[in-house]
């Protein structure tokens, strides 16, 4: 028995070792999770005078909003958006560079984001991590973190996400080489895969009927209307940096956008097949047009 003990041993050392291998262990697929935009948590950007903002913005607290003003800057690198008396503490997402926005002071800019009244003294929270951290963080994970308030500051702000240099557009208005909506429905057949720029108002899914509902190609097609004319937008939705319109929403359409792309014809109906679209200021109404 003692021998045959001895030979089974080894045997059984074979066996157990030639199981059957543990496989690696594989690594996770990324997760499909996408951070919420700004319209998604704070409803759609809705436009609003600037001093309104400036005198009550415990109204408009944590409200996504478009306004208008001038670009300045306050001791310790803090940006201010001013018309006049009325005042906010702009706060710049971390996409929009310091760079940037240096040269655009002075000017007069076109600012999407989200208006939250300064704390006067705010406490702290618990990150995910079990780090504490300002409130407003935990208030707004998404945005950067509020300043305290200072004397020396205005009581409401502005986290921006976009802005739009108007002095900028308006001054290099005449070298883009834009067209008009009335020139490309003038001969359609002729004008299909001529690349244009279009600056037109922003009208939704067809929203006002300024063009027959049949000519609609796609459920992601819109419209950009210039006077009388208007003129079916298509490849591309109407949103980009800083701005994302909602083609169902009639407050959305007060925005004019720059569409560049192609011509495309069916019949006697003009499409543009954009590559990019722009979020602009309206521009300036030529002289003879003006009151």
């Amino acid at each position: 028995m003692r021998g045959l003990r001895g030979r089974l041993a080894p045997a059984l050392f074979v066996l157990v070792a030639s199981g059957p291998a543990q496989q690696p262990p594989t690594q996770a697929p990324p997760s499909p999770f996408k951070p919420p935009t700004p319209r998604q948590v704070y409803g759609p950007a809705q436009p609003e005078e600037l001093m309104a903002l400036a005198t009550n913005p415990d109204n408009y607290h944590r409200r996504n909003v478009v306004t208008r003003g001038y670009l300045d800057m306050l001791p310790d690198d803090r940006w201010l958006l001013s018309d006049g008396g009325a005042q906010l503490l702009l706060i710049p997402v971390v996409e929009l560079s310091a760079a940037g926005l240096r040269e655009q002071l002075g000017h007069r800019i076109e600012v999407t984001g989200i208006v939250r009244v300064l704390p006067g003294r705010q406490g702290s929270c618990r990150w995910f991590d079990g780090r504490f951290v300002p409130q407003s963080l935990c208030d707004d994970p998404d945005l950067p973190v509020l300043p305290d308030r200072r004397p020396e500051w205005p009581p409401g702000s502005i986290t921006a996400t976009g802005v739009v240099d108007i002095e900028n557009y308006r001054a290099a208005g005449p070298r883009r080489a834009t067209s008009t909506i009335g020139d490309a429905l003038a001969r359609p057949p002729e004008a299909a895969g001529k690349s244009v720029r279009i600056v037109g108002r922003f009208r939704g899914a067809n929203l006002f009927g300024d063009l027959p509902a049949d000519t609609r190609r796609a459920a992601g097609d819109w419209v950009l209307q210039d006077g009388e004319h208007a003129i079916w937008v298509t490849g591309r939705p109407p949103k980009g940096k800083g701005f994302d319109l909602d083609p169902g929403n009639k407050m959305d359409t007060g925005r004019w956008l720059e569409v560049e792309g192609k011509l495309e014809a069916a019949g006697d109906v003009a499409y543009l097949k954009a590559s990019r679209v722009q979020l602009v200021a309206r521009p300036a109404a030529p002289p003879e047009d003006r009151p």
